[in-house]
């Protein structure tokens, strides 16, 4: 994809397409934006918590998701992941942040033969496990608890690595707070020095992210480990949010 991105209407510049080979910090949010998105974020994650017992239903591209308490629920981060996933019939996949298992469940949907679905939050794994038979992949997705790669087989390859990973540097202090905040970025740090490890020649990783200032840290870390970062899809955020998100693939250069 070439050529660079004009501003969005009503939002903060876009950043160009050339942020993926020379970065301009200027492109990300501003300091108040990134205040209006803490206040939001820490409001969603006492709601999380909140949540009843039982759980509730989230919407997804047209499927229905249950959600436990504490958990990330399907948003559109999430929708834009699905939408620019690129699954073979049989693909061994990794869903890394599994959170409710909605990569996992829609990539088996798409045709994978084995899905991985991963997350540091037990009540995750769980809910992911919930979901998976819902939607009747049971036998497909396999649910670990894991700190990033921490219960993944040295010999474990996979076709597509998927992540979701929490986007900003911030720290988290519980759980449910992780889910959207990387304390010292280091769940990031740790991906992208094991991530090869772990992908089949030919293989592909996509994760989501946004215009925060440390998508100039993620960019860097996946090309200090050899990766060619490439853009699949972004979504500018309406009423007012200043999120714009992005799809990104990655492959060995």
């Amino acid at each position: 994809m070439g050529g660079g991105r004009g501003q969005k209407a009503g939002g903060p510049a876009a950043i160009s397409w050339s942020v993926f080979v020379s970065f301009n910090p200027s492109q990300t949010m501003s300091e108040p934006e990134l205040a209006e998105i803490t206040e939001r974020q820490a409001a969603e994650q006492r709601a999380w918590q909140g949540a009843a017992a039982e759980g509730y239903p989230a919407e997804c591209l047209g499927k229905e998701f249950l959600v436990m308490p504490g958990i990330f629920p399907p948003r559109e981060d999430s929708r834009l992941l699905i939408e620019s996933l690129e699954i073979k019939p049989g693909d061994v996949v990794l869903d890394l942040g599994t959170g409710s298992g909605v990569l996992a469940v829609f990539a088996a949907l798409k045709g994978a033969g084995k899905v991985i679905a991963v997350d540091w939050n037990e009540d995750a794994v769980e809910n992911a496990k919930l979901n998976a038979e819902k939607h009747g992949v049971e036998t497909v997705v396999e649910a670990r608890v894991s700190n990033v790669f921490s219960a993944i087989g040295a010999t474990e390859i996979f076709d597509v690595i998927v992540a979701n990973l929490p986007a900003r540097n911030k720290p988290a202090p519980d759980l449910v707070s992780a889910a959207q905040w990387d304390t010292g970025y280091q769940a990031h740090k740790t991906f992208f020095a094991t991530a090869q490890n772990h992908l089949q020649a030919g293989g592909k990783i996509f994760m989501v992210t946004a215009n925060y200032p440390e998508i100039a840290d993620l960019i860097k870390l996946a090309e200090q480990v050899g990766l060619k970062v490439d853009l699949a899809a972004e979504k500018a955020m309406p009423d007012g949010d200043p999120r714009i998100y992005y799809a990104l693939v990655m492959t060995p250069a």
